[in-house]
């Protein structure tokens, strides 16, 4: 795969240059209202900038798309196991003497937002797979 990438790398490469070389010609842009002249090569980089941004844009976008679903599964993870415990936990309210052991086995709101955060900063950290 790396040896074809390359290979189609080195054919785009000449053919840039192929068609940078062979066309000297100077042509009159219009850009909002306003004349630029450019040759071929100004063109060519041109898009190429306009391909290479679109391209990091819709990695940026997918990046952000995965990252809003892996903290929605982890929200949706913590509210059932916050409902859990406090299923399991209402039934031995009655036999527990101690109130706040209650209170220390779920989280608030807060602090689940809070784990997140941190867990988003990890992941950031971390090289992508």
């Amino acid at each position: 795969m790396v040896t074809l990438a390359l290979i189609l790398l080195i054919l785009v490469a000449v053919l840039a240059l192929g068609i940078v070389v062979s066309n000297p010609q100077i042509y009159e842009l219009s850009i909002f209202g306003a004349i630029i002249p450019a040759n071929t090569a100004g063109i060519f980089i041109t898009g190429a900038v306009a391909m290479a941004v679109t391209i990091l844009a819709l990695l940026l976008l997918r990046n952000g798309m995965r990252r809003s679903r892996a903290r929605r599964d982890r929200i949706k993870a913590l509210d059932a196991s916050d409902e859990a415990a406090a299923s399991g936990s209402s039934g031995s309210a009655e036999t527990s003497t101690n109130p706040a052991s209650d209170s220390e086995s779920s989280t608030t709101p807060a602090e689940r937002n809070a784990m997140l955060d941190e867990a988003d900063e990890l992941t950031r950290e971390e090289p992508q797979k």
